[in-house]
């Protein structure tokens, strides 16, 4: 009969501390809650004002197949491979003559912006394990006062430049910019179609290949839509590697 008893004391402790640690955990978890709950307002507010006042992003979309996939980095030897990269200009720029930028914009690795332009050079490698095709695309993603209409994007890729700007406004054509010299005789390329600015594609990408991009923007003072209706507006861009296919997808597919 003390057996009996002392099993059942036994029983009811463990019940009642059971009890406790429940009762515990229910006051906790309201805490816990709110702490994981702030904790994704942070990041998310974080990635916001990142995507906003960034005024340019380079990202690369997540590919189906682990196997495929692209990395990037502000150094070739890639020991800090990233999937997303940032830089960021003055806040306070003015136009200037396109032909006076400097002539080494695409020799010089990560950030290297002027007082009055953006300059960025990083690199994209495939990290996967089998060639891939993938495609790169450079949108605009904020723009206001219509500064976009004064606005020069020039992209390197691996060492070839091309200046992009929107179509003259008087719809007649690319616009010119000024040669060294001062004519008026470089033809732009004119952006793409609504925000995308321009797009390009790299078939056969193999494994361990690497493409260098440089970007350049700037507010051409030549331009005739460059004039005090511009002030106080705001223009960022964003480009992103997407995977299309995987080569040996595509090759058993012919």
């Amino acid at each position: 009969m003390k057996r009996e008893a002392k099993s059942g004391t036994s029983i009811l402790r463990r019940s009642a501390t059971e009890i406790k640690r429940y009762r515990i955990m229910l006051r906790l978890l309201p805490i816990i809650l709110g702490i994981i709950t702030l904790i994704l307002i942070i990041t998310y507010i974080v990635t916001i004002l990142y995507d906003r006042y960034g005024s340019f992003s380079v990202s690369v979309n997540k590919f189906a197949n682990v196997r495929y996939a692209l990395t990037l980095s502000e150094t070739t030897d890639f020991t800090s491979p990233v999937s997303r990269l940032n830089s960021k200009a003055s806040v306070d720029i003015t136009n200037i003559d396109g032909s006076s930028l400097p002539n080494d914009l695409d020799n010089i690795d990560g950030e290297h912006n002027g007082k009055n332009y953006l300059a960025y050079t990083f690199y994209c490698k495939n990290a996967g394990q089998e060639a891939v095709t993938y495609r790169w695309t450079l949108a605009i993603k904020n723009a206001s006062q219509e500064i976009e209409k004064a606005v020069r994007v020039r992209l390197y890729v691996n060492g070839e430049p091309t200046t992009y700007a929107r179509t003259r406004t008087d719809g007649k054509g690319v616009e010119m910019d000024m040669d060294k010299n001062g004519n008026r005789t470089i033809p732009t390329t004119e952006f793409w179609k609504g925000s995308t600015i321009a797009q390009g594609e790299f078939a056969n990408f193999q494994v361990g290949d690497i493409t260098k991009y440089t970007i350049v923007v700037w507010l051409e003072g030549h331009d005739p839509d460059c004039n005090d209706d511009i002030i106080g507006g705001e223009f960022k861009i964003d480009m992103q590697m997407e995977i299309l296919e995987a080569e040996e997808e595509q090759t058993a597919g012919n």
